[in-house]
């Protein structure tokens, strides 16, 4: 029997082969009804078959239980596809937006949420950024013993916005980072992920997209499997 509230979407590319497709079910869209305020999206699992991203639109219930609020498969991660995903997926939940999104810092995606979310706020995985530490600071962990401790008392244990200002300038200032343009790209991201300023908005306790990537292990055996 045909699901009415069962809702899909697909998009095809200049050979006529899906490029993206989207499906969304009754229980996700009652789900996001009640609990779509916050919503993750990650896009860093690749099926092996097809070589598509898989991503789910996760979110997180009053029990705290991870809820699934669409699926998505994309061949690639440009601009427009991110748009037409977010608009069709906005549209199967009846035009209303989440307060928050949280994503890595994948720049297609960014644009395409400022397009198709505009009054959303974006925060951005705190685990993807702390995941590149080591390739990016190894140098000065290297030649700075006491410059992981510092670093994290500014990030993670400022109580306010001015405390953190003060850390940080500090911080550049005592190891010579002036001219470390990863350090100043974070700084200019400040808002999006350190926990002083993100706090301002609900986000469900929610600071990474890791219930969105403990779906993709929880499909992998699925995806997998011939069609």
């Amino acid at each position: 029997m045909e699901d009415p509230q069962f809702n899909f979407d697909y998009k095809l590319d200049d050979e006529h082969r899906v490029s993206t497709i989207f499906w969304v079910d009754d229980r996700s869209r009652l789900a996001y009804k009640h609990f779509g305020d916050v919503v993750t999206f990650d896009t860093t699992y690749r099926t092996n078959k097809y070589s598509m991203l898989f991503a789910p639109f996760t979110g997180v219930n009053h029990h705290y239980h991870s809820i699934l609020f669409g699926f998505t498969l994309l061949r690639d991660e440009s601009e427009s596809s991110f748009v037409w995903l977010f608009r069709a997926w906005l549209e199967a939940m009846k035009f209303k937006a989440p307060k928050v999104i949280i994503t890595d810092q994948d720049l297609a995606m960014k644009k395409a949420i400022t397009t198709v979310f505009p009054d959303t706020r974006h925060n951005l995985c705190t685990w993807h950024i702390r995941n590149k530490y080591p390739e990016r600071l190894h140098h000065v962990y290297a030649k700075y013993p006491d410059f992981k401790q510092d670093f994290d008392k500014c990030v993670n244990k400022s109580l306010t916005i001015e405390e953190f200002e003060e850390k940080w300038e500090k911080l550049v200032e005592d190891y010579s980072l002036q001219d470390h343009e990863w350090l100043q790209h974070l700084y200019e991201l400040k808002e999006q992920w350190i926990r002083v300023y993100t706090r301002r908005y609900f986000s469900a306790g929610m600071k990474t997209t890791g219930r969105s990537e403990s779906m993709n292990a929880t499909f992998d055996s699925y995806v997998q499997l011939p069609i």
